[in-house]
């Protein structure tokens, strides 16, 4: 049994429903590639984004499906129809087909340089804690954040070894703990700076004190030495009551009576020399009295 007109018609119909549903998928897939911006400098292949872009424009440039009823057409078209739909069917197909490709590598790339960029902040995380807790041995308040960050290193070594990690959130979630662990250690580090520095200024200020003590029973004490000098001056004739050079001491009083004795023809001469403080001269030997010259 052959195919006739009505039977043609059929056929028209299924193909113009294929394509209908093809034209649906391609413009489905138009959307879904243009939903989302991407850049160049997003991509670990740059290159990518162009061959997205030339895909998304020969896909909104296929031909759509005729607006005419197949049915009124004449008989010669139907089979020129037919074909007409088939191919927009496959054209509609193989443009899905390659621009949800160029779409899933310019994803692939993206994705790919974001567990670059987040691997390789892991590792100078790795550098800077080991850096940090190196610097900071015996320089904390609390030596248990050291040990935590010890840990926090080692996980995320141990992370950063890992194979076919696939999502850049395993290597950010390490780094985040990592930065946590630091903090602890550097907030320790800046704890026990704020203490030293809180004790010293206390002792300073003792030393200060002490020594504003010393200066002040120095001065009490040279004080009240000066007030004794004082005295003992004053007491065995100091400048308040005088000086004199014959302290203690009277000069001799010296007495001379010329006479004339005429007994046996002779005269004699009488010193007196008296001395009213009752000393004589200690070198000499005098101790005073009268000398009578006959």
């Amino acid at each position: 049994m052959s195919d006739g007109p009505m039977s043609t018609v059929r056929w028209v119909d299924m193909a113009v429903a294929q394509a209908e549903a093809a034209d649906k998928a391609l413009s489905k897939a138009v959307d879904e590639a243009t939903a989302t911006t991407y850049k160049a400098d997003q991509l670990k292949e740059p290159k990518l984004l162009g061959r997205l872009d030339d895909a998304i424009r020969k896909a909104k440039a296929l031909k759509g499906i005729p607006e005419d009823r197949p049915g009124e057409w004449l008989a010669w078209q139907l089979a020129s129809a037919r074909k007409a739909n088939t191919t927009d069917v496959d054209e509609a197909n193989a443009q899905v087909k390659a621009l949800n490709a160029a779409l899933k590598a310019v994803k692939d790339s993206k994705l790919a340089k974001e567990l670059d960029t987040a691997k390789d902040q892991l590792k100078q995380g790795i550098d800077g804690a080991s850096q940090t807790l190196k610097d900071t041995d015996g320089k904390v308040a609390d030596n248990a954040t050291r040990d935590s960050l010890k840990k926090a290193i080692a996980e995320a070594n141990n992370t950063l070894s890992k194979k076919g990690v696939t999502d850049p959130k395993t290597y950010t979630d390490a780094k985040a703990k990592l930065d946590a662990a630091v903090r602890q250690v550097t907030d320790s580090k800046a704890a026990k700076e704020q203490a030293d520095a809180e004790a010293a200024a206390q002792a300073q200020a003792q030393a200060q004190a002490a020594q504003a003590q010393a200066q002040a029973a120095q001065a009490q004490a040279a004080a009240q030495s000066q007030r004794s000098y004082s005295q003992s001056y004053n007491r065995y004739g100091g400048s308040s009551q005088g000086y004199s050079s014959n302290r203690g001491y009277t000069a001799p009083k010296q007495s001379y009576t010329p006479s004339t004795n005429t007994n046996n023809g002779g005269s004699h001469r009488t010193f007196d020399f008296s001395n009213s403080g009752g000393h004589g001269d200690p070198d000499s030997g005098y101790t005073g009295g009268h000398l009578i010259e006959r």
